[in-house]
């Protein structure tokens, strides 16, 4: 994450007040995530935070808690999932197995567990995770490990990517409903959007 936002003294979380109920509801419930889990264990949980927060190079705990949450009740739910790679077992086993397995691969390559890594080290296992170069392939069973890279990068952005504290940092304005964009031309902005460097 970029150390410096275009939108400094931009705060998406003011304009609450003209969303509807539900959107306000869900939204802050973003702001101030409950810390329990449905389906990792608390050492899986820490081990996700830690990972996420080097996939996404963020380390604010508020955002990180949200998107480690965000990951378990996803799955940990009933829900099925609409389209899966051949040869990729269901999610829960994906995410169990390949958590696994990146400790394991932290252990080959380093001698210890990947939460006590320094940064650079972090990196260089998620890298051989994306690559599917890890030392240890008994450790990753039938997860093939670029496939759980692949679904655990996607689905940690999409998490990073809604909660409002990202928002303000990217301009996004939060939802339109029920106020709705009115300057749509190409470089107009409605008054309540943020504004580069907090000019205008």
């Amino acid at each position: 994450m970029a150390e410096e936002s275009r939108y400094p003294n931009y705060d998406v979380w003011e304009q609450h007040t003209k969303w509807d109920a539900h959107t306000k509801k869900v939204v802050g419930a973003r702001r101030s995530p409950q810390v329990s889990h449905q389906f990792f264990t608390q050492a899986e949980a820490l081990l996700l935070q830690t990972v996420v927060s080097v996939l996404v190079d963020d380390h604010r705990l508020e955002v990180l808690t949200y998107v480690t949450q965000h990951l378990d009740e996803s799955t940990a739910s009933p829900i099925g999932e609409a389209q899966r790679k051949e040869g990729v077992p269901p999610k829960k086993q994906l995410y169990r197995q390949g958590l696994a397995g990146i400790d394991a691969e932290s252990h080959a390559v380093y001698g210890a567990g990947f939460i006590g890594l320094k940064p650079e080290g972090q990196q260089a296992i998620m890298r051989a995770v994306s690559l599917g170069e890890c030392k240890d392939k008994a450790a990753w069973g039938d997860v093939p490990p670029a496939d759980f890279f692949k679904q655990l990068l996607h689905d940690t952005v999409s998490a990073y990517y809604s909660h409002p504290l990202v928002w303000s940092e990217i301009g996004y304005g939060g939802p339109a409903y029920p106020r709705g964009y009115v300057r749509v031309e190409k470089g107009l902005t409605d008054p309540w959007e943020a504004k580069v460097n907090g000019n205008g």
